[in-house]
């Protein structure tokens, strides 16, 4: 928990701008960053990625987008920033499920043996969802809005968005 409170301030300093500007609208000059995922890795920008059960995944990364973990799928860590992660019943999740800026909703049957983060948003967790790790959810408002959204929405909406390269390497 100690490491998601960190996380959290880490964000809020680098949010801290968004919140002073009017209606949270600042613009992320000359912003850049690169993503590295790897080649067994299924990755998504701006849409909603399923893990299939068929599927040999390592990790599922959503960008301003869901990850939904289908039944009789099997991945080791899920990320999903601006976005929800939904673990389905007959899912197995073998690391961790973050979402940033978004919820995690664990169905009935599902296992997750990692943790499971929310940070700016909520984990969901129905009866009989097997959660193995640590729960940790943090989420913030000032003026009404959540900080940690309003980074990711400048980090991913836009411009800085617009920046992001991918870049794809070895296993």
């Amino acid at each position: 928990m100690t490491s998601l409170i960190h996380s959290f301030l880490a964000v809020l300093l680098f949010a801290a701008p968004a919140l002073a500007e009017e209606g949270g609208e600042v613009a992320l000059n000359d912003a850049n960053c690169s993503i590295s995922v790897k080649k067994s890795d299924l990755f998504s920008r701006g849409t909603t990625l399923r893990v299939e059960g068929a599927q040999g995944t390592h990790d599922a990364v959503a960008l301003d987008g869901d990850v939904v973990v289908r039944a009789g799928a099997t991945v080791k860590d899920v990320v999903a920033m601006r976005g929800n992660v939904t673990v389905e019943a007959g899912a197995r999740v073998l690391g961790k499920v973050v979402a940033l800026g978004g919820n995690v909703r664990v169905a009935e049957g599902a296992i997750l043996e990692g943790d499971v983060s929310a940070l700016g948003g909520e984990v969901y967790a129905a009866p009989g969802a097997k959660l193995q790790g640590e729960k940790n959810e943090l989420s913030l408002r000032v003026n009404g809005k959540d900080p940690v959204q309003l980074f990711m929405g400048q980090l991913f909406g836009g411009k800085g968005f617009a920046h992001c390269k991918l870049r794809v390497i070895e296993d």
